[in-house]
């Protein structure tokens, strides 16, 4: 049994990549509607905004390693494996 948590149903920083990749080739489309761009955009500043705190969260955690060596339970995992 799969256990509901909310960063299961967040897509990962790849896919969020993406999309905000396809939402600026929509963007460049000179026959966009006005209001198509508006929500466009509206979804890539909120989709910016995730993926500049998941890689401020992402450096964090290296520099902490980096300044103390430590490792989290899964790095811990995977060394013994």
């Amino acid at each position: 049994m799969a256990k509901a948590t909310s960063k299961q149903d967040t897509p990962s920083i790849t896919q969020q990549m993406t999309e905000l990749s396809e939402l600026v080739e929509q963007l460049e489309d000179p026959e966009i509607e006005l209001e198509a761009a508006l929500v466009l955009y509206e979804r890539g500043v909120k989709l910016g905004s995730h993926i500049q705190k998941t890689l401020e969260a992402a450096e964090q955690r290296v520099a902490q390693v980096a300044a103390d060596g430590t490792l989290t339970e899964e790095d811990d995992a995977a060394d013994e494996a």
